[in-house]
C-alpha cells in the first residue's frame, strides 16, 4: 500500500498473464490475482535428476552451490559432478514431514568431505545455533526467518536491531566458551546428545 504504483502495476500484468510462476517448473500460467479461484501451483518436481545438475555445471563455469542436501551420498555425489558447495538444508521442514535436521547430517558430510563447503540453513534463531553450526564444521549459516520477522515489525530499523542482536549473542557466547573467534570453534565445545 506504501508503493501504489507498483502494486497497482503488479495487479494489472495478473489480469493478462496469471499469477507469476517459475516458468522451469513446467508451472502453467495461473489465474489473475484477484481471481476467486486462484490456485497456488507447486508443480511436479519428478523430472529433475542427477543428470539435470551434471548438465548444468557442464553449461555453467560460474559458482554453483546445491540447496537441499541432507545425506553424506548425495553430498558426495554433488562433489563429484563438480559443485563448488552444498547448502544443507530441509527447507525449514514445511516441504516434507519428518525430513531430517540439517544439524544431524552436518558433523558426517564435513568429515566426509573435509575440502567442500558446506553451508547450512534450517530452524537457526540465535547465535547459540549459529555457534553449533559452526563447531561442527559449517562454513555458513542461513539465517532467515528472524529477518522476515524483524523486517515486518520495524522494516529496515528491525533488521540492524535483529542483526545487533544476533551479534552479541555471538560474541557473549564465545566469551562464555573462552574463545574469541568462530575459528577457533570445534565439535569439542559440544555435547553430544546420542
Amino acid at each position: 500500500m506504501t508503493r501504489p504504483a507498483w502494486l497497482f502495476n503488479t495487479l494489472l500484468r495478473t489480469l493478462k498473464d496469471g499469477v507469476p510462476h517459475f516458468e522451469n517448473a513446467y508451472a502453467e500460467r495461473g489465474t489473475p490475482v484477484i481471481s476467486s479461484n486462484a490456485v497456488r501451483d507447486f508443480s511436479n518436481r519428478d523430472h529433475l535428476n542427477w543428470e539435470h545438475i551434471s548438465r548444468i555445471r557442464a553449461a555453467w563455469k560460474g559458482t554453483l552451490i546445491l540447496k537441499g542436501i541432507l545425506n553424506v551420498n548425495d553430498a558426495v555425489r554433488s562433489n563429484r559432478i563438480g559443485v563448488d558447495g552444498i547448502i544443507l538444508s530441509n527447507h525449514g521442514g514445511r516441504q516434507l514431514d519428518g525430513a531430517v535436521s540439517p544439524l544431524k547430517v552436518l558433523p558426517n558430510i564435513v568429515t566426509a568431505l573435509p575440502d567442500l563447503p558446506v553451508m547450512i540453513d534450517g530452524g537457526f534463531r540465535r547465535g547459540s545455533d549459529v555457534l553449533k553450526a559452526l563447531g561442527l564444521g559449517a562454513r555458513f549459516v542461513f539465517i532467515g526467518r528472524p529477518f522476515n520477522y524483524a523486517a515486518a515489525v520495524a522494516g529496515c530499523a528491525g533488521v540492524l536491531h535483529a542483526i545487533d542482536l544476533l551479534r552479541s549473542e555471538i560474541d557473549r557466547n564465545l566469551a562464555m566458551l573462552g574463545v574469541t573467534s568462530v575459528k577457533d570453534l570445534s565439535p569439542d565445545f559440544l555435547t553430544s546428545t546420542d
